[in-house]
Parts: C-alpha cells; sequence; structure tokens
C-alpha cells in the first residue's frame, strides 16, 4: 500500500485558527470550558461561509434544546440514568416537532453534558455556559470563514 501526501487545506487551517481564537477568547473571558466553545468551532467551520452559518444555526438551536432540557431535568435528578434516558427522548422529538432534525443529536449531547457534568454547578449557570460557550465557537468559526480566504462558491479542501 502507497501512502499518498496530500497538502494541508485551507479549511482545515482555518479549522485551526478558529479553535485557537475560541480557546484564546474563552480564556480571556474567563469561560470555565473553552472545550466547548473548540468544539462549536470545529463543527461550524464548513466549506462555504453559507454552510458554516447553517451548521452553526443547527448547533446553537441544539444546543438551546438540550440545555433547557437538560436544565429541568437536572432540576429532577442530576446524573440519574432514567431521567437522562427519558430527556434524550424529549430532546430528540422536540428537535423532530420543531422540524430541526439536523440540531437533534448536538442536543442530546448538551442534554448529557448538563446532566451528567453538573459537579456541584447549578444546573442554570451550567446551561447558561454552554449556550455562551457554543455561540462564541460559532460566531468565530463563521468569521474566521468570511474573513480569511473566503471561499467562493467552491468546495474548500
Amino acid at each position: 500500500m502507497k501512502l499518498q501526501v496530500k497538502k494541508v487545506g485551507m479549511r482545515n487551517i482555518k479549522t485551526a485558527i478558529a479553535v485557537l481564537i475560541s480557546i484564546i477568547l474563552s480564556k480571556l473571558f474567563k469561560m470555565e470550558y473553552p472545550f466547548y466553545a473548540a468544539i462549536a468551532a470545529i463543527i461550524s467551520m464548513q466549506s462555504s461561509v453559507e454552510e458554516s452559518f447553517r451548521a452553526g444555526r443547527n448547533r446553537m438551536i441544539g444546543t438551546l434544546i438540550g440545555a433547557v432540557v437538560g436544565f429541568i431535568c437536572a432540576l429532577i435528578n442530576p446524573g440519574n440514568a432514567f431521567v437522562s434516558a427519558i430527556g434524550i427522548v424529549i430532546v430528540i422529538y422536540l428537535c423532530n416537532l420543531l422540524k430541526w432534525k439536523e440540531s437533534s443529536s448536538i442536543g442530546g449531547v448538551v442534554f448529557l453534558a448538563i446532566m451528567l457534568n453538573l459537579k456541584g454547578n447549578s444546573p442554570l449557570w451550567y446551561s447558561i455556559n454552554r449556550l455562551f460557550d457554543t455561540f462564541l465557537g460559532i460566531i468565530v468559526a463563521i468569521v474566521v470563514n468570511y474573513f480569511i480566504i473566503p471561499p467562493e462558491k467552491k468546495q474548500l479542501d
């Protein structure tokens, strides 16, 4: 088997720049979990600005639904496996009901982050922070994609 070496593409470089900026801004704003902003930046960096915006919108919608349902379920019994399972059903159901199926998987991830990662934090504070972290990463990815060698209508590497 012959290994073919490919060049590092612009999408790869722009994703790394978006992650770098997201982490720096998270630390600058004293956000507790730069991890979530960096993940949002990775997911939101797409082959075009329009696709980045669409991915970011889906991520934000899923995060909002997951955060709200996670907050409510964490008030009931954080970390409980049965409440977690019921909450996942509710998150997916709401995303499907509102015709935001693309948001259901990230909504489930955010829901579980809230249900399983509280570690003594306030469910409300933790949920709000997940929204801010995600929003930061999405905005950074879209801005980077738009201003750093903006893609034309063609796909990036």
